[in-house]
């Protein structure tokens, strides 16, 4: 008995054999050359070719005819992925079942394949739906993440990197929110394809000379690149961090140079796909590139994955363990549900101008769930990466994570879980557009203002206000599938409301920024060019408003009246406030614009529906 024990113990503690590596390696690129061969097969239009499934035509070899010959290639390396993949599981659960680093994405990769063989057989019954090809593609990029995390796991436990601890943890998120994304890209590129949408747009960067170009088709794939331009900027720039700082490891520095240098070759290979009439070996080589990015960036995460708990910044503070969970009530305030009702608003007053009534109750619902997802994710990766700030402040230092009743870890990935969830509900409810749009103004909110501007300029909250300002966009392009002139309109008004917002909160708040070190405009400028300012932004969104009213010809007398009457208690509030040294104007000011934001939007429906 004893010696069995010890036998266990030993085969826990066991360090996995190169030939284990070998086998994972070669699980992996065969993944990646099943993921490319697929592309071919999209592109070549070969996902018939072989019309019944398991069998080709009836028979367990191929005609010799080009389509079927190209899916059974596909369907052939698949068989070989199994292979491997299974074989590694065996392997793992023999010798390597108490190395749970190993065992568990091995265990995930196998059950992720059987996931993605029924998919391809429904694929080829239901004859090669865009939804259901596009869910194939993003279970077989699962597989490959899973192998790549179980390699590196077992690689790790063979050699030492070295490394900054704490480096590695700031950067972990940043690589987490890059691979996530570039999943979430790839996706859509999928979908793209799978809708004929991929010729819609002949020029490159921009659609047919259009930023916002008009039919559906050409907004989907304009959706894409935007998709594809935002997070290809935040893995370059993870990247550029990784190699510039000399505290990483190399294996850290190379992957993420290797990651930089996919993201060039695939935008340069994206913008080829237009230049070059969308030439099918182009095509391919675009996904291709697409899963090697995807496979690095995951890689990367994996290695700068460091410790299961993660210390808050700061001397001498205490940190959060893996263990703390948090109750629920926690996570719904890491959501700030406060700022996801007024967000709302403005999401669904976009929905009702751009319907001119009331739109369908499916469509509302997908938008409202969709938009306080991404807004509640947003929020809660805001307070993984502000715990400092948020402790320093006496307003915030109560908040789940700068309270340390759940992890920063933990509240990172709630985020960008929520922030997934959110895509695929608007996606799947609404259209491709809709969901970019509500992804790109999370990742602006977390990585434009949280981590940069907010740190580093009195104009912080102006620029950052761009986040706050895309709900309406999402509403509009939910309808219509595209974007107009009063849907700009929407993003302008709330753009230049939140200065006057904010600032007044600010001014309330003056000795609490000042504490956590936030350049806030009345920290450095003083209260009185504060006041000044509120002042002239007021003044600047009052007369947004009634230009408005000009282009929106769908508006009427509520509209009009209700934006006067609002637009002058606006303005008699910043003027009191210019004349109130002593503070609670600021306060009366901060809960008006609440109210003005809110029956503005609600004006705004009123009217269109009437």
């Amino acid at each position: 008995m004893g010696h069995a024990t010890k036998e266990v113990k030993e085969r826990a503690l066991r360090a996995p054999s190169t030939g284990f590596l070998l086998m994972l390696a070669a699980a992996s690129l065969l993944t990646l050359a099943l993921i490319t061969l697929g592309g071919i097969v999209r592109v070549t239009g070969s996902g018939l070719g072989c019309p019944d499934w398991p069998l080709c035509h009836g028979q367990l070899l191929p005609p010799l005819e080009l389509h079927a010959v190209i899916e059974y290639a596909h369907r052939l390396t698949g068989s070989l992925v199994s292979l491997f993949v299974f074989g590694a599981l065996f392997l793992a659960w023999w010798r390597y079942r108490g190395n749970r680093p190993v065992l568990v994405p091995v265990t995930a990769a196998a059950v992720l394949l059987g996931a993605a063989v029924v998919l391809g057989a429904v694929t080829v019954f239901l004859e090669l739906p865009a939804t259901v090809v596009t869910l194939h593609l993003g279970v077989a990029l699962a597989v490959l993440a899973s192998l790549v995390v179980a390699w590196i796991a077992a690689w790790r436990q063979r050699a030492e990197s070295g490394g900054s601890e704490e480096a590695m943890r700031q950067l972990f998120p940043w690589a987490v929110g890059a691979a996530a994304g570039t999943y979430l890209v790839v996706l859509s590129g999928s979908y793209v394809v799978g809708v004929e949408a991929a010729s819609a747009c002949t020029s490159w960067p921009l659609c047919t000379d259009s930023l916002f170009p008009g039919g559906y088709l050409a907004g989907i794939n304009m959706a894409h690149r935007l998709l594809a331009a935002t997070f290809a900027l935040l893995a370059l720039w993870v990247a550029s961090v990784a190699w510039r700082e000399r505290v990483h490891p190399p294996a850290v520095r190379w992957t993420g140079a290797m990651a930089g240098f996919l993201v060039v070759a695939q935008v340069l290979v994206g913008a080829a796909n237009p230049w070059l009439g969308f030439h099918p070996a182009v095509a391919a080589a675009h996904l291709s590139l697409a899963a090697a990015l995807w496979a690095s960036l995951v890689a990367f995460s994996a290695l700068t994955w460091r410790a299961p708990v993660l210390a808050v910044q700061g001397a001498g503070s205490p940190s959060v363990g893996q263990g703390s969970w948090g109750s629920m009530g926690d996570y719904v305030r890491l959501t700030k549900p406060w700022i996801i009702s007024l967000l709302l608003v403005t999401a669904l007053g976009g929905m009702v101008l751009a319907a001119e009534a009331v739109p369908p109750p499916g469509l509302i619902f997908t938008v409202l769930v969709g938009g306080a997802l991404a807004s509640g994710g947003s929020g809660a990766i805001n307070q993984a990466l502000e715990q400092d700030i948020d402790r320093a402040m006496n307003r915030t230092q109560s908040r789940p994570v700068a309270g340390m009743r759940v992890s920063p870890a933990r509240a990172l990935f709630f985020g960008l879980v929520l922030n997934l969830l959110a895509f695929f509900v608007l996606w799947a409810g609404a259209n491709l557009l809709s969901a970019t749009l509500a992804v790109v103004g999370s990742v602006f909110y977390v990585l434009v203002y949280t981590q940069w501007l907010k740190r580093s300029t009195t104009q912080n909250i102006v620029i950052g206000g761009a986040a706050g300002a895309i709900p309406p966009l999402v509403g509009w392009a939910a309808v219509t599938g595209s974007l107009a002139l009063p849907a700009l309109y929407l993003f302008a008004i709330v753009f230049f409301w939140t200065p006057a917002h904010f600032w007044a909160l600010a001014l309330i708040l003056k000795k609490d920024y000042a504490a956590a070190g936030i350049p806030m405009l009345p920290v450095v400028e003083g209260e009185q060019r504060t006041r000044w300012a509120i002042f002239l932004y007021t003044l600047l969104v009052c007369a947004l408003t009634l230009l408005f009213y000009t282009t929106a010809h769908s508006l009427g007398s509520i509209y009009l009246g209700s934006a006067l009457v609002l637009g002058g208690l606006f303005v008699f509030f910043a003027v009191l406030l210019l004349r109130d040294s002593r503070g609670p104007a600021a306060l009366r000011l901060y809960r008006f614009s609440l109210v003005y934001l809110g029956l503005l939007f609600l004006a705004i429906m009123a009217d269109s529906v009437v």
